[in-house]
């Protein structure tokens, strides 16, 4: 199976002055290759679920417990606008599938939870998806995935 290369990196991004931790696939920063595909989106610019920049205690713990749940399958926030740094905003999804030394990011779509869902709870997160059908599943070494990751969730 061919792996892609997954890395976070220091960077700017299209909306922030200051460098960040982003993401980046194969080379490209994450949002940069969701706004390739679906140009009209406005998904350019979106920047991490970076903890330390979640403002609310109750997200961050949620984003924190998706990233390290024990599940075979999980629904991982992994993009957000960064305007509000929230999960009340654009947020973009990951369905995560842990498997031995792989995890793939099988699909990839934009949350459509609504204001009377997060008002319940973050849970709904992942359970309305506008799965975005042009993102190729994406494989990486389970190590790698980790290190990289723990960068952003840790």
């Amino acid at each position: 199976m061919k792996t892609n290369k997954l890395e976070v990196k220091w960077m700017k991004s299209e909306h922030c002055t200051e460098k960040h931790l982003n993401i980046v696939v194969d080379g490209i920063p994450l949002d940069v290759l969701l706004h390739q595909l679906y140009p009209t989106d406005y998904l350019n610019g979106l920047i991490p679920t970076i903890l330390e920049w979640v403002d609310n205690q109750e997200e961050m713990e949620f984003v924190k417990g998706r990233y390290t749940s024990t599940n075979k399958e999980e629904i991982l926030p992994i993009l957000m606008c960064p305007d509000d740094c929230d999960l009340w905003c654009t947020v973009v999804v990951a369905k995560v599938i842990k498997e031995g030394d792989y995890v793939t990011w099988d699909q990839i779509g934009i949350d459509r939870s609504v204001r009377e869902d997060l008002i319940l709870g973050y849970e709904c997160i992942g359970s309305k998806v506008q799965w975005l059908e042009k993102v190729p599943r994406m494989f990486f070494n389970k190590a790698e995935y980790d290190c990289q990751l723990n960068k952003i969730y840790s």
